[in-house]
């Protein structure tokens, strides 16, 4: 009996509309034999919608825009109120590295600058999904 893969979901927020870096992990990442869905456009609540509708193992958000804040803010408590306190959350893209730290006080667990191997990503996923609970 084989194991089942690491279900993902690849979500942007509602107005990012950016798809070169969030298409190229989606790819690394299921080259690593990951399960990706990739969800293009939503709210914090549809993106939640969405873990909860695929049981997914991890939420990465690819964020090209403004806004991460104030998403992990609006993202992290739906989570955990519908059911999915254990979901490992990781964040990349564009995103401040002064923004590193407040992002993981609220709850991501890591934050990815662009220009990583996605062997990066998914070595991380590997080694957290499944350990690591939301704040």
């Amino acid at each position: 009996m084989s194991e089942q893969p690491i279900k993902v979901l690849l979500a942007k927020k509602k107005i990012d509309v950016h798809g070169r870096g969030s298409k190229l992990i989606a790819r690394e990442l299921r080259d690593a034999g990951m399960e990706v869905t990739y969800f293009r456009f939503g709210t914090a609540e549809d993106i939640v919608n969405a873990a909860i509708q695929e049981d997914v193992d991890v939420v990465a958000l690819s964020i090209m825009t403004s806004g991460h804040i104030l998403l992990a803010q609006d993202l992290i408590p739906m989570l955990k109120e519908k059911g999915k306190p254990d979901v490992l959350l990781i964040m990349g893209g564009v995103i401040p590295h002064g923004d590193f730290e407040e992002l993981k006080s609220l709850g991501v667990h890591e934050v990815f600058p662009p220009g990583l191997p996605g062997e990066t990503v998914a070595d991380y996923i590997r080694e957290n999904v499944g350990k690591l609970s939301l704040n």
